[in-house]
Order: C-alpha cells, then sequence, then structure tokens
C-alpha cells in the first residue's frame, strides 16, 4: 500500500491542500463581508448572515475589497522571497523539508481562523495573522513551486511530463470539488467546522509528506562550515537571477518575440489575478451571491476549464493547432466572457458565460508552451522559474489595482474593470498570434511537431524526447 501510494507521488497532498484551499476561499470572502457587517450593524447577527440584506450596501463593498486587498500583501510579500529560498534550498539541503515547510505554516494559518469564526464578533484584521503565518512559510506559491521541483527531482526523464499533468490535474479536481462544496458546507455546518474540515485536509497531506516524501538519494551539496544557511542561500539567488538575466538577454532568433511574450503573458496573469480578486464581490453585488451560489458557479466554471485542458488541448494540438494558435483562442473567448461579465444581469447570463469560460486556461498553457519552444533545451527549467517570479509580481500588482479602483466603480458602472480588462487582452492577443505566425514562418518543424536538435535530447531507453512541450 505504502508503495502504490508513492508511486502516486506529490499529487495526493497537493489535491488535499486544493480541495482544502478552495474550501475555504469563497467561505473566507464570506467571513469578512460578515464581520465587516457586524462592525457597521452593531453586531447585529440576524441582520449579517443574510447576503440579500446588504449585498448592495457599497461601504461593506468598500471595506471588504480593502481588507482583501491587505490580507493579499500580508500573504504575498513575504511568500516571494521564502518560496525563493525554499527553492534554492532544493538543490543545496533537501527536498523533503522544503516541501514540508509551507504545509506547516498553512495548518498554523487554518488553527486561526477556526477560532476567528467562532469567536465571530473579533476584529476582521485578525484574520491576517493566518496570511502572515502561511505567507512566512512560503504561501501557496511555494506549495505548487517545491511540490514541481520534487516531482522533477525524483522522476526520471521520461516521465516527467506525465509529473507535470499529474500536478494539473490535481489542481483541476481539488477547485472543481472544493468550489463546488464550501458553500453548502458553510451553511450546513458553520464557520468554524467548515476551518476545522479544512485543518483535517491539511494535516493529513501534512502526515502523507512525513510518511513517504523521499529524500534525494544523492548528497546534497552543503555550505561551507564558516558560510551561514543565509548567506550561501542568497548567493545561490543572486546566480540564479543572473541566469535569468541571461535568459532573456541571450542572443537568439527570436529574441525580441521572447521578451514580448514574456510581458504579454505577465499582462494576461495581472488581469487574471486582479479578476479572479475582486469576482466574488462583483456577483455578490449583482446577483445577491453568497459563498454557497458562488461555490456552485465556481465549481462549475473550474470543472469545465479543467476537462477542457486536459482533453481538449491536446487534442486540437495533436491534430489542427498549435500553442501559439490555441492561446489565441482562449484569449479570444476570454474577452468575449468578460464582455458579458461587464454587462451581467441574471443567474441564466452568468451560467451561459461558465460554458465560454472552458477555454480560459488555453491562455496559460499555450503561452507556457509557445515561450518554452523559443528557448534552448537546457533553458527550460530557468524560463519557467522566470515565469513563476513574473506571476508572483504580476499578482502583487493586480492585486493593488483592481481591489482598490472597483470599489470606486460601484456608484456608476460595477463591470468597468471588466471592460477595461477585455480591452487590455487585445495586446496579448496581437502578440501571441503574430509571434506565432512569424515562428511558424520561419520554423514551420515547431507546428508541425517535427523534431529538431534544439528541443529534443536522447532518453535514458535511447528514444527521443522533446521538451518544447
Amino acid at each position: 500500500m505504502i508503495r502504490y501510494l508513492r508511486m502516486l507521488g506529490m499529487e495526493i497532498p497537493l489535491f488535499l491542500y486544493m480541495l482544502g484551499s478552495y474550501l475555504n476561499y469563497p467561505v473566507f470572502q464570506n467571513l469578512i463581508y460578515e464581520k465587516e457587517c457586524l462592525i457597521k450593524y452593531q453586531q447585529n447577527e440576524t441582520f449579517c448572515r443574510n447576503v440579500s440584506a446588504y449585498y448592495d450596501d457599497k461601504d461593506i463593498q468598500a471595506a471588504a475589497n480593502h481588507f482583501y486587498f491587505i490580507s493579499s500583501l500580508t500573504l504575498l510579500c513575504p511568500s516571494l522571497v521564502t518560496t525563493l529560498l525554499l527553492g534554492a534550498a532544493t538543490d543545496y539541503w533537501s527536498i523533503k523539508i522544503p516541501l514540508i515547510i509551507p504545509y506547516i505554516g498553512c495548518i498554523l494559518g487554518t488553527i486561526n481562523y477556526v477560532f476567528q469564526s467562532y469567536f465571530i464578533h473579533t476584529s476582521v484584521y485578525f484574520l491576517l495573522i493566518s496570511d502572515a503565518l502561511f505567507g512566512l512559510c512560503g504561501g501557496f506559491i511555494a506549495i505548487i513551486s517545491t511540490t514541481l521541483t520534487y516531482g522533477v527531482k525524483t522522476s526520471m526523464l521520461r516521465y516527467r511530463s506525465y509529473r507535470i499533468a499529474g500536478v494539473e490535474g490535481a489542481i483541476g479536481l481539488g477547485g472543481t470539488v472544493g468550489f463546488a462544496l464550501s458553500g453548502t458546507i458553510r451553511e450546513a455546518c458553520g464557520y468554524a467546522v467548515t476551518f476545522l474540515i479544512i485543518l483535517g485536509l491539511q494535516l493529513l497531506a501534512l502526515l502523507y509528506l512525513l510518511g513517504l516524501a523521499k529524500e534525494t538519494k544523492f548528497e546534497p551539496v552543503r555550505p561551507d562550515e564558516h558560510t551561514s544557511l543565509i548567506s550561501t542561500t542568497g548567493k545561490q539567488l543572486v546566480a540564479v537571477i543572473r541566469e535569468f538575466y541571461r535568459v532573456i538577454t541571450k542572443s537568439r532568433q527570436f529574441r525580441l518575440l521572447l521578451i514580448l511574450n514574456l510581458l504579454a503573458f505577465g499582462l494576461e496573469m495581472l488581469v487574471f489575478s486582479g479578476l479572479s480578486d475582486i469576482q466574488y464581490s462583483y456577483l455578490r453585488y449583482k446577483l445577491q451571491w453568497g459563498d454557497k451560489k458562488y461555490g456552485w458557479f465556481s465549481g462549475l466554471s473550474y470543472g469545465i476549464t479543467t476537462a477542457a485542458v486536459l482533453f481538449l488541448y491536446p487534442l486540437l494540438r495533436m491534430k489542427l493547432m498549435s500553442d501559439g494558435m490555441l492561446a489565441t483562442l482562449g484569449l479570444f473567448f476570454k474577452m468575449i466572457s468578460l464582455f458579458m461579465f461587464a454587462f451581467l444581469q441574471n443567474e441564466v447570463m452568468a451560467y451561459s458565460i461558465a460554458v465560454i469560460v472552458m477555454f480560459n486556461r488555453f491562455v496559460s498553457t499555450g503561452f507556457r508552451a509557445f515561450i518554452s519552444s523559443l528557448i534552448d533545451m537546457q533553458e527550460q527549467g530557468k524560463i519557467f522559474s522566470v515565469i513563476s517570479l513574473l506571476e508572483g509580481i504580476t499578482t502583487l500588482v493586480a492585486t493593488s489595482i483592481y481591489n482598490n479602483v472597483y470599489p470606486n466603480t460601484l456608484t456608476f458602472f460595477p463591470g468597468l474593470l471588466y471592460l477595461i480588462s477585455a480591452v487590455t487582452l487585445l495586446i496579448p492577443l496581437a502578440i501571441v498570434s503574430t509571434s506565432d505566425f512569424v515562428v511558424r514562418t520561419h520554423r514551420p518543424e515547431v507546428s508541425e511537431g517535427i523534431l529538431n536538435s534544439r528541443n529534443d535530447v536522447i532518453d535514458e531507453d535511447g528514444s527521443i524526447e522533446d521538451l518544447s512541450y
């Protein structure tokens, strides 16, 4: 049994974390609103538990978005630094310990959520303790990155793509189930019990890691006895940043296209992160939705997009289209969905959008694959680290912009940011579609799937494995 579980790798604890995380997200948002309502309406619990009673209260909307902005900063700022430290530690000391540390912070944060939801009348700002604890331990960015690193370092070359696909599946399944059940569980059991369920999932994930995660067989590089851990890690980080710079500035055939597509992908991630921050607030304001209805909608949307990227994307990639084309397709339908969100009127319209967003995850998948096809095989790991760093920076910028601008739009046009975001996506759409045409014109083997010496390596069994996609 233990051997079978080890074969499944880190997909199991990642699924447990993602399930808990997506159970948490709508419930956490609802808790923010309820606590802000209790502050404004003199601790009137009966009133504040009724979403329809104050769904259009602009003061509470603004206060909730302001708090979510502070919450995001408290989580993300330390997690970016810690994630880099943990990433360097996987090369110098251990691959198991950096995998475990973020889960410890997550568990400590959830324990605080249990207390803050049980004592509902406490200040909303005590919730920031959880963000600080999780962020200092790396946050969700570290969980994803250390899981991917573990999978790569403990798998033979021929199986690495399956590990990455397994991570994608674990995230998708956890998101679909977690979103769908979140509000229903909270409504039936209350906040404290819901967070206790989430805590149980996280503890199971930690126990799995402690018992079944294995250390690398090779001896990790040890720092000089006169050099501290932080000093050695810092030197490693400087070296990594220099490598990032070399990847971007290196003279190559499509250097300008590489830079433009990294910028375009960063712009798309900024839009995605910003709209994710305000979507619960927007649907609450427009449709009187609480965490239950929002969870159902998000679970359906997430399930459709996950199925599309796992099954439809590979089929279209093999038979008809290049990665750049699929990213363009995803951006086109994403723009349509954002226009529809901007003028949202009712639940029927909302659920029709859930079908259109099925192509949304084509964007990130297509961009990552297209960008990786522009660089050499030995640079693949570096470029994905660049993208991870870019994602963290754009998330910080997005949460600062969207959470502070959105409350000011409520008095005249709540869907303004959706409209602006849709127009903004014209830029990455133009860049990736033009870049794809240029690359296919000059290197048709990229779109036709013909093996070439730039991106192919010989696997252990003598077969050729393409690392571009």
